[in-house]
């Protein structure tokens, strides 16, 4: 209960999503949601860190603080999803089909383990301690 529910459930995230710049009937929206319940819930938590930073919902969904966020964006066919953690935020571009986008959404995923800035801090900081104040 303090931890969160292990399952990730499409249904509790359907309850608390706002749409940006796009609709529910929107194709794009219908084709993520598809997606989404297709995923096995390893792939759901995958997606949860992708999005949120967290690997769970709360137990109780009174206590999700923000809403969940679909934002389409205007970028080329076919890109990679990108998110905003700190907002839990989903930007889409539009897709050629549901296959295209499931496909580029399961490699963000598996393959975008920061959190935001994470990793380019984490790099900066490194190459910070091995020069001085004054290299830059």
């Amino acid at each position: 209960m303090v931890c969160g529910m292990p399952e990730i459930s499409v249904e509790v995230l359907k309850k608390v999503v706002r749409y940006r710049e796009v609709d529910e009937q929107h194709q794009l929206v219908q084709w993520f949601w598809h997606t989404l319940e297709e995923f096995s819930n390893e792939e759901r938590v995958l997606f949860m860190r992708f999005v949120s930073g967290r690997s769970r919902l709360p137990a109780n969904t009174a206590d999700i603080s923000q809403r969940f966020q679909i934002m389409k964006v205007d970028r080329p066919y076919d890109s990679l999803p990108t998110s905003q953690t700190c907002f839990f935020q989903l930007r889409l571009p539009p897709y050629s089909s549901q296959l295209v986008m499931a496909e580029r959404l399961r490699y963000a995923i598996n393959n975008c383990r920061s959190i935001d800035m994470d990793n380019y801090m984490l790099s900066r900081n490194v190459d910070n301690a091995e020069g001085s104040d004054t290299d830059y």
